[in-house]
């Protein structure tokens, strides 16, 4: 099932199955999906699709193995792509209960596991495109809404200054949370701090 990310971001609830695969140009967004599962999950069981690909065992008794602590696992497997699909599948008879998260780069168009992971039901898929003004725009006006003083032209200057890549916007934000500490926004400084 196709999720849009800007619903998804909304509402992590609307992921309504235990497997969800995230690609895109945007990884900022993916990032920032990531932090997310870990904030709501305590132990995450990390993986590379290499890792697995080399010895898929590993990741089989992970899900088999029951723990006395924990009703599920979550699972992040990175770098995923087509060589992925065989194990994705067995994944789908195999799970468990588990949730398992899969991420990836761009995909594109004719991928295999995009297709299978758009078509099949019991499968979810979040497409992260590539940030727009308008939401860069937001995410600063959202997270920089209890400080005093950012005006049109602040938000101007740390978008020129963040290339609207989402990462190096957010890197930009939590600088002039450092620095404002007091919540009041001085251009002059801010300028010094954006190297502008």
């Amino acid at each position: 099932m196709i999720h849009k990310s800007y619903l998804i971001e909304q509402n992590f609830e609307n992921l309504k199955n235990k497997i969800v695969l995230f690609y895109g140009e945007n990884l900022g967004l993916i990032d920032e999906f990531k932090d997310r599962i870990l904030k709501k999950h305590k132990n995450v069981l990390r993986f590379s699709q290499d890792e697995i690909i080399k010895n898929n065992d590993i990741i089989f008794y992970e899900i088999n193995n029951v723990s006395l602590f924990d009703d599920q696992k979550i699972i992040f497997i990175i770098n995923v792509n087509d060589k992925f699909l065989n194990i994705v599948k067995e994944f789908q008879l195999n799970r468990n209960g588990n949730l398992i998260y899969l991420f990836s780069e761009i995909l594109e168009k004719k991928s295999k596991i995009r297709n299978h992971f758009e078509i099949a039901k019991d499968l979810d898929i979040v497409p992260c495109y590539k940030d727009n003004e308008i939401t860069i725009r937001k995410i600063i006006s959202d997270k920089l809404k209890d400080y005093s003083g950012l005006t049109t032209q602040i938000i101007n200057r740390i978008i020129e200054n963040g290339n609207l890549d989402r990462s190096k916007i957010i890197n930009e934000i939590d600088k002039i949370k450092t620095l404002f500490i007091n919540k009041k926004i001085d251009i002059d400084l801010l300028d010094k701090l954006l190297n502008l």
